[in-house]
């Protein structure tokens, strides 16, 4: 399949499709695990019509008043709903299960859809450019709607891995109307001078450039050249580069929980191979622990291990290469401190781990690895989640999922949050550490604290 880039310029919405002469050359899109060759962009190589059309798209945006702007974004979550021819290709170049690819595209079809409620009263900070790497399919998505709910136009970046759950948005924009450009390029040529020209928009206009993934990454496009001769290390990051580098999820289950849904809020969690916020560390209060194994094993087990587009798979089934390179280290990590295999242990095979985990506590296990640490009190599992995230760069993990039904212990949890004692961005009340929701999770409390939503409140 053959796509092309969206680029507004001079007032024009322009498509530039890889044959054309400005797009020089092809940007593959492949399957993730076979490496077959699904699609192709233009691999953009000439950005100036990006950076002059953000600065035009940015300005006519905010000249439409604002009932325009809501019958647009909720138009754009309406036809959302109807697109799915790209949801194999999300599931195949991703590698994500196309029944949870699915729900995430409608997801956000439905977000965009509440424009009247979310969208800023401000005019906007400028121009934003979203530069994405993927683990799950809505990030890029969500990172381009919140730029709209705050009154800026977006230039998505999308990852040459798993481009298309960025693309839908741009081709529905380029459809109603919004201020939404969808440029690509090969994350391995010339991405440092490529990210560059791309940061320069922002410090021009006093728009913000938007990051994820390696946490070296933000200060080599900002300083450039610079770097030859300065320590990384002490150069602060600018004030409009806004930087999502963090990772990490717990859970705490609380011996008063619903274990219905804390077991299948666990499940919850590991929904996609790659998914930064898994929960690494599952504390589990030592009177219940037992009990909790017992109907989370039982559920795993009815649990479908597949190829990605078969609309009854759960879990990915993965390559050896895939589960030596990624998840077995992550394996030997948490099983070399006291823990016990409960259940698994094999590749494609879904694991418990029983014991004490700290190696493992700040990777990443890429597949459904659960470990769990039996706890005598919640403040066990805050000195764990505490010591974990200070090896962030952020000094937080990402998420936290809490389950019980004791409200004065939750309150306890928030109060320790906003006080800084404990290292969690998002916390999540008897829900899974991947909230579909932007409006608690961590992307979209970061942006709309970036964008200033006039009654911001961090939920």
């Amino acid at each position: 399949m053959e796509f092309p880039n969206f680029v507004s310029y001079r007032g024009e919405n322009l498509k530039i499709f890889p044959e054309d002469k400005d797009s020089d050359g092809y940007l593959d899109a492949k399957d993730y695990f076979t490496g077959e060759k699904i699609a192709y962009f233009p691999d953009l190589k000439k950005i100036s019509k990006a950076i002059g059309g953000a600065r035009n798209l940015h300005k006519y945006w905010n000249s439409l008043s604002r009932e325009d702007k809501v019958d647009m974004l909720e138009q754009a979550g309406v036809e959302l709903n109807k697109i799915d021819n790209y949801d194999e290709l999300i599931s195949r170049a991703g590698g994500f299960p196309i029944k949870h690819v699915k729900n995430t595209r409608q997801n956000f079809g439905e977000y965009l859809k509440q424009a009247e409620n979310l969208l800023q009263k401000t005019p906007g900070n400028g121009p934003m450019v979203g530069a994405t790497s993927v683990t799950t399919p809505d990030v890029q998505p969500y990172i381009m709607i919140e730029s709209l709910f705050g009154n800026c136009s977006v230039t998505e970046k999308g990852d040459s891995q798993e481009p298309f759950s960025a693309y839908i948005i741009g081709e529905v924009g380029y459809e109603v109307g919004l201020p939404v450009q969808f440029v690509t390029y090969s994350r391995t040529d010339n991405k440092k001078d490529f990210g560059s020209q791309l940061y320069k928009l922002c410090e021009q206009d006093d728009g913000y450039f938007i990051l994820m993934g390696d946490p070296a990454t933000p200060k080599k496009i900002a300083y450039r050249n610079l770097l030859d001769d300065a320590d990384s290390t002490k150069l602060p990051l600018p004030k409009n580069m806004i930087n999502f580098v963090s990772h990490g999820g717990a859970i705490i289950v609380d011996e008063n929980a619903d274990l219905e849904k804390a077991t299948d809020g666990t499940i919850e969690s590991f929904k996609y191979p790659k998914l930064c916020k898994a929960p690494t560390g599952i504390f589990v209060d030592e009177r219940i622990a037992d009990e909790y194994i017992d109907k989370l094993n039982n559920k795993i087990n009815k649990q479908k291990v597949g190829d990605v587009t078969d609309k009854e798979t759960d879990i990915a089934k993965v390559s050896q290469e895939y589960w030596d390179k990624l998840v077995d280290p992550f394996m030997r990590a948490a099983k070399s401190t006291t823990s016990e295999v409960v259940e698994g242990g094999k590749i494609n095979q879904p694991t418990i781990l029983k014991g004490h985990f700290n190696n493992s506590l700040a990777m990443e296990p890429h597949w459904p690895i659960y470990c769990i640490e039996p706890i005598e009190n919640k403040d066990e599992a805050f000195r764990k989640i505490n010591r974990t995230a200070k090896q962030s760069t952020k000094g937080k993990i990402l998420e936290l999922s809490v389950f019980t039904k004791d409200d004065e212990l939750f309150k306890e949890i928030q109060e320790q949050r906003r006080k800084g004692d404990l290292g969690v961005y998002t916390l999540h009340k008897n829900k899974p550490t991947y909230s579909m929701n932007p409006e608690v999770g961590h992307e979209g409390i970061i942006l709309r604290k970036y964008l200033a939503e006039e009654n911001f409140v961090d939920k």
